[in-house]
C-alpha cells in the first residue's frame, strides 16, 4: 500500500483525537485525565471541518470563541469532522499554540513559551526543551486517547455523541457550564 493510502486510512484517528480534545477542553478542563498531569489543554480561536458529502465541503470558524458555537455543534451533528485546529497548551506559567492537523497528526504554526536565556546557545538550548515538553505533553494526551478509545470505543463514541446533542440544545448558556 503506498503512504499516502495508509496515511488517509489512519486519518479518522487524527480526527477523533482532535475530537476528543476539544471534548476534554470543553468539558473537563482541558486536562488529560493522567495522574500528576497538571496541564491543559483547549481548542483555540480557530478549527476547520470537513465533510466528503452535502453541499458545503468544509467549513472554517476562526475568531472568537468557535469551539463553544453553535454553528461548530451542528456541523458536526451534520456528520462533519475536526481536519485542523488551533490549540493552545498550558503548563504552569508556559504556554504553546499550534495547530494541528488530523491527517497526519502535524503541529504548524507552533509558538513556544518565551526563553529566559540572553546568550544565542542558551536560547536554541531552551527552545529545544520547550519544544520537546510541549510535545511531550500532546503526545500524553494521545496515548490517554488512544487507551480509552481501546478500552471501549462504543461508550467513547456515545459520550461524544451526547456532547454533540447538548451543544444542539443549548440554549444560551453552554451545557458544560452546569
Amino acid at each position: 500500500m503506498k503512504p499516502m493510502e495508509l496515511i488517509e486510512q489512519g486519518r479518522f484517528l487524527g480526527e477523533e483525537f482532535l475530537l476528543w480534545l476539544w471534548w476534554r477542553g470543553l468539558t473537563e478542563g482541558g486536562t488529560s485525565g493522567l495522574d500528576g498531569d497538571q496541564s491543559a489543554c483547549f481548542v483555540d480561536d480557530a478549527m476547520q471541518l470537513v465533510t466528503e458529502r452535502g453541499d458545503v465541503k468544509e467549513l472554517s470558524l476562526r475568531k472568537g470563541n468557535p469551539a463553544e458555537s453553535r454553528e461548530a455543534f451542528e456541523a458536526l451533528s451534520r456528520g462533519m469532522r475536526p481536519a485542523k485546529a488551533k490549540v493552545r497548551l498550558l503548563s504552569g506559567d508556559m504556554e504553546w499554540t499550534f495547530t494541528l492537523g488530523a491527517a497526519g497528526l502535524e503541529i504548524s504554526t507552533l509558538k513556544l513559551p518565551p526563553t529566559q536565556a540572553k546568550d544565542p546557545q542558551g536560547r536554541v538550548a531552551d527552545r529545544i526543551f520547550l519544544l520537546e515538553e510541549g510535545t511531550a505533553h500532546l503526545e500524553r494526551r494521545f496515548q490517554a486517547f488512544l487507551e480509552v478509545r481501546a478500552q471501549d470505543p462504543d461508550a467513547m463514541e456515545e459520550a461524544l455523541r451526547a456532547w454533540v446533542r447538548q451543544g444542539l440544545t443549548a440554549g444560551e448558556e453552554a451545557p458544560w457550564e452546569d
